[in-house]
């Protein structure tokens, strides 16, 4: 009888077992090489020279100094996995940490973390800056000689600060009234703090149109956001009204062509008696004086 192999190697019982001790030596080693790797980084990575030493806020005129850094502390708190200290400097929890502020503190446009010497953690606050004032109402908006308290009928602690980006960030001193362009909604923004009034796109239209209406000797006070709408109190208490979306170009130049017909010209202080201009009506400008 011929007997042919068929390569492979029948491994006795003692064979398999001295195999399976040695792969349980080397699984070992590694295991305890692999500890041995942590417990340095570990130990480490808890060496003062490698741990932030103290936080400091660095920005102009930075309001809330004391909360933001007291906001840090509270994150550089602790470990992770009750191993490293989430106050190495190469671990520290940055992106939360940037996270947390710009959401506790809407006023703070951007952050900026960098370990100094001493290893101090410098952390530079970009602020945003007022660029217009949203009221959650208003009483009598075409009257700007009047304080914001009397103009809008609301308490200081209801009108708010609004960026360039349309952002509302803080609360406006009543005395703000006269320095900044005054917006309202139809419908107040519930808790506005940190929330968008409107787009930065939609501003800028907004702020560019009612900039360029002082070509025409038109002065804006306030400017209300409806649904479907926006109207423009000018001084004097009249409205001009006109639709959400339409091309400000247009709306300007239609204004403009009405304003400068003889038979607008020729009428005493127009402007003045006007209970309302409106431009809702594509190329069309109806108007109603006050009774």
């Amino acid at each position: 009888m011929k007997i042919v192999s068929s390569g492979k190697v029948l491994n006795s019982l003692e064979f398999y077992k001295k195999k399976i001790r040695k792969r349980r030596v080397k699984l070992g080693f590694l295991l305890l090489v692999f500890l041995l790797i942590i417990y340095s980084l570990t130990h480490l990575s808890r060496e003062e020279r490698f741990l932030i030493s103290a936080v400091a806020i660095i920005g102009e005129d930075v309001i809330n100094r004391e909360e933001i850094t007291g906001v840090v502390r509270n994150e550089l708190q602790g470990s992770y996995l009750w191993l490293v200290p989430k106050t190495n400097i190469f671990l520290y929890p940055k992106r939360k940490i940037e996270k947390n502020l710009l959401e506790q503190f809407p006023g703070i446009k951007s952050a900026h973390f960098n370990v100094g010497k001493n290893n101090n953690l410098h952390i530079s606050i970009d602020e945003r800056q007022p660029f217009a004032i949203y009221c959650e109402r208003i009483d009598s908006p075409a009257d700007p000689t009047l304080s914001l308290p009397e103009r809008t009928g609301v308490h200081a602690d209801e009108c708010y600060f609004i960026d360039e980006e349309g952002l509302i960030f803080a609360v406006a001193p009543s005395f703000s009234g006269g320095v900044y362009f005054v917006y309202t909604a139809y419908k107040p923004i519930e808790e506005p703090l940190g929330k968008r009034f409107v787009s930065k796109r939609e501003l800028d239209s907004l702020s560019g149109f009612i900039e360029s209406l002082s070509k025409l000797n038109i002065l804006a006070t306030t400017l209300e956001v409806g649904d479907d709408e926006y109207y423009l109190f000018i001084i004097g208490g009249g409205q001009i009204i006109w639709r959400k979306g339409s091309d400000m170009a247009l709306i300007y130049a239609n204004l403009e062509a009405f304003l400068s017909d003889e038979t607008i010209q020729t009428q005493s202080d127009f402007l003045g008696r006007i209970l309302y201009l409106d431009l809702r009506t594509e190329n069309k400008v109806f108007y109603k004086f006050r009774e």
